[in-house]
């Protein structure tokens, strides 16, 4: 993995929530946690942003990170 990949995760929520993006401040459905690092270890959380899904996608994007609200089940039995 790159340093950036080390220091620099958004993840998905598994349940969205309406607030306010911390990057374009309008109020949406809040997809991702843009999660920043200690850039020495990468091991320690820095701190985080909260974002809808245009600009989680689109900072993803700029930083060559996945950041992707489909999720594939690959497996599935009924029962």
């Amino acid at each position: 993995m790159s340093k950036v990949q080390d220091c620099l995760k958004i993840e998905i929520f598994a349940n969205t929530s309406y607030r306010k993006c911390e990057c374009c401040g309008r109020p949406k459905d809040i997809y991702f946690r843009f999660n920043v690092k200690d850039a020495d270890t990468a091991s320690m959380l820095v701190g985080s942003f909260e974002l809808c899904k245009d600009c989680g996608q689109q900072i993803g994007a700029i930083l060559g990170i996945e950041a992707s609200i489909e999720h594939v089940v690959k497996e599935f039995t009924f029962g």
